[in-house]
């Protein structure tokens, strides 16, 4: 018997009478649980999505079996916070694996979550949780210096290539400020221009790591206020 406090991320209806839960577990990395008999045992609730649960699970297969599981907190959301965090959940569920252990993947949807809720900038928030996640799934992310491993001038323009890093640019076509990478490293605050140009290039380097998968969320994100 495991024991563990899990995020769900997605449920799966699962026969007639049972779910399937993709969970973020803490010190384990994402799995899949099977909540036999939920839809019928009147003293048995479905796990929800937003929840932090401590669960007991059993069983050594691609599926887990759920055995108990107790409530710890429970996040408020907002519409708008619900679907941010539908897109959050939609990307986990893409860029991590089954039972492949990644330190500090809960703890990073945890804080993610809740920083949500005292949000002053969505967008920002979304950078955020995109570039921790990324990194903690194993990808080269890097903004503050270039592939000359040169410290980024904020009056410079770049090109940002995929796995390598951004590279200083003479030409005007698909470029970034200077001062969107120092922002998205954390190193310079944001303002209007490098928010806009941050956005376009984490939705280039999300696509690419998650092809040929598509986002459905992400068309829902355009109809809300941000």
């Amino acid at each position: 018997m495991v024991t563990s406090d899990i995020y769900i991320i997605k449920i799966t209806p699962y026969r007639e009478s049972s779910n399937l839960y993709d969970a973020v577990a803490k010190d384990y990395g994402k799995i899949t649980l099977m909540h036999k008999g939920v839809k019928t045992n009147k003293k048995s609730s479905p796990l929800e999505l937003f929840t932090s649960y401590s669960v007991n699970w059993s069983g050594k297969g691609d599926i887990k079996f759920l055995r108990e599981s107790e409530v710890n907190e429970k996040i408020d959301f907002s519409q708008n916070h619900n679907i941010i965090g539908m897109y959050y959940n939609e990307l986990m569920h893409y860029l991590t694996k089954n039972d492949y252990q990644i330190e500090r993947l809960y703890e990073h949807y945890n804080k993610s979550l809740n920083n949500l809720i005292k949000s002053k900038h969505f967008l920002i928030d979304l950078n955020n949780y995109e570039i921790g996640l990324l990194i903690l799934t194993g990808h080269y992310i890097v903004f503050d210096n270039d592939i000359s491993n040169e410290y980024i001038d904020k009056n410079k323009k770049y090109v940002y290539k995929i796995d390598q890093g951004p590279e200083i640019s003479l030409s005007d076509k698909e470029t970034y400020s200077g001062e969107t990478f120092l922002a998205l490293s954390g190193n310079l605050s944001y303002n209007k221009q490098s928010l806009r140009e941050s956005r376009v290039l984490m939705k280039r380097l999300i696509d690419y790591y998650i092809q040929p998968k598509k986002i459905k969320t992400r068309e829902i994100l355009k109809y809300i206020s941000l």
